[in-house]
């Protein structure tokens, strides 16, 4: 099966689905993974792309609304007016420094489980503050997350544990082997991946160091060049606009 023609058509279907339900100024869907920031997107243009970088850089760490702060509750649908009041949230250094700088205010999250793990976010934001997502908005996006997570975990998941084999079984891989390879193939640093796995700079050095041997390649260049036939399933994905032309 054509693993990737599936996951494409299925992003499609998502956000037409998602931008039938309610208006938003911008849409994107990403895989998550959760021991890591949130992963560097290709962006359509330069403006998108500095925003990522600048979050994965900067401003996850501030950022109220992270998965990695909803990995151990049930919450399946957050926005920055359910977890605090407008006022408070322009206080914040994610408003002030990430939002409030682009030309967004209301940010909502739809978080897709497996097996209790957050595995993809869907992210809709508003550029007009008196336009928060409302009750009744939130309630509609609950009642159709099951679905969402339910066509997510029957696609993504079982192409992720599918590629995660392939890895191990060609190349002999660890599993800790594979973590940082599917941190790495993002394109964040090794200070940021030692930071997300809980490991020092020498152990990854030596994690390197046997992926590279492993794998028969001598540089991260030629280590993402021999990944790209493997296709990884949390590859990075473009972030699919709605209803504006400069969302996120």
């Amino acid at each position: 099966m054509d693993i990737s023609h599936v996951s494409d058509e299925f992003k499609r279907e998502l956000l037409a689905l998602v931008s039938g339900l309610l208006p938003a100024d911008g849409t994107r869907f990403y895989i998550y993974v959760p021991w890591a920031q949130l992963k560097q997107d290709t962006a359509s243009d330069g403006q998108l792309d500095q925003m990522v970088d600048d979050y994965a850089r900067t401003f996850w760490a501030l950022d109220p609304m992270h998965p990695s702060r909803f990995e151990e509750t049930g919450t399946v649908v957050i926005s920055n007016s359910t977890i605090m009041e407008d006022a408070a949230w322009r206080e914040t250094g994610i408003f002030k420094g990430f939002y409030q700088p682009n030309g967004y205010f209301h940010n909502c999250d739809i978080f897709l489980r497996q097996k209790d793990r957050i595995v993809a976010v869907l992210t809709l934001v508003r550029k007009r503050a008196d336009q928060p997502f409302t009750a009744a908005e939130i309630a509609l996006l609950r009642q159709v997350q099951p679905f969402i997570e339910y066509a997510l975990g029957a696609i993504y998941v079982p192409s992720r544990v599918h590629n995660r084999a392939s890895l191990s079984a060609e190349y002999r891989l660890t599993p800790r082997e594979i973590d940082v390879v599917e941190i790495a193939a993002t394109g964040v640093s090794n200070k940021v991946l030692c930071k997300h796995l809980a490991i020092s700079l020498p152990t990854l050095r030596t994690h390197i160091q046997n992926i590279y041997t492993k794998m028969g390649v001598r540089s991260n260049a030629e280590l993402i060049a021999k990944l790209g036939r493997v296709d990884l399933a949390i590859t990075p994905t473009l972030p699919i606009r709605a209803n504006a032309p400069d969302g996120i």
